[in-house]
């Protein structure tokens, strides 16, 4: 049983190799772009920025965890309706399914931006900072996120072929496929969330003690 759901987990993505493809292609392209941005901000707001992070970092020792329950509410509140749950309805209007590769980017932007600015700011130091502040969630947020996009994407354009006229496209098939697994990538966002809550802040904490001040 497990083997034969396997195969078709496989055989589901082997399919649709060109939309994975495609939607990483973009996610790249706006982390690409956020990088490359901020070498276009005034310095007087990197400066201010640069500012605004290392009062941040020298916060983070007297803040106290958030409770569970704030963070699953901010999970499913930032993450899973506002991420794939957005995602998800643009790509079951299939009009809107142009936005979702601009969710998409945007998402990318916002990572490939944050690393950049820490990297440009503080060097060596902001390289080590980056992987500890990104790092551990986004390896949960990120494949979220490109799941996500890459399913709304599957099903708008399974829906428009049956609107142009395909009758031998189970419709149905592809909306309980794209429900299950956009519940799939809610659920990475939200262990995500706990992880960006828990387990972040004391890399955090651990590499602004080893590291010399910058």
């Amino acid at each position: 049983m497990a083997g034969r759901f396997t195969d078709i987990l496989s055989g589901y993505f082997r399919r649709r190799t060109a939309i994975y493809l495609c939607v990483a292609i973009v996610f790249a392209m706006g982390a690409g772009f956020g990088g490359l941005a901020v070498g276009h901000v005034d310095e007087a707001d990197r400066s201010a920025l640069a500012l605004h992070v290392q009062g941040l970092l020298a916060a983070r020792g007297a803040q106290a965890m958030a409770p569970a329950r704030d963070v699953l509410h901010q999970a499913l509140v930032e993450q899973v309706l506002k991420t794939a749950g957005l995602m998800g309805l643009l790509g079951l209007s299939v009009l809107g399914a142009p936005l979702v590769l601009g969710v998409v980017f945007l998402r990318g932007f916002v990572l490939g931006f944050t690393a950049a600015f820490l990297v440009d700011r503080m060097m060596l130091r902001g390289v080590v900072l980056a992987a500890a502040a990104l790092l551990p969630h986004n390896v949960l947020a990120v494949p979220a996120v490109l799941l996500a996009g890459a399913t709304a994407l599957s099903f708008s354009v399974a829906a428009a072929r049956v609107l142009l006229g395909r009758r031998d496209i189970p419709l149905h098939h592809h909306f309980f496929n794209t429900v299950l697994l956009l519940l799939a990538s809610g659920g990475m966002l939200v262990a995500a969330t706990f992880l960006e809550a828990y387990v972040t802040p004391v890399l955090m904490d651990a590499v602004v003690r080893l590291l010399p001040p910058g």
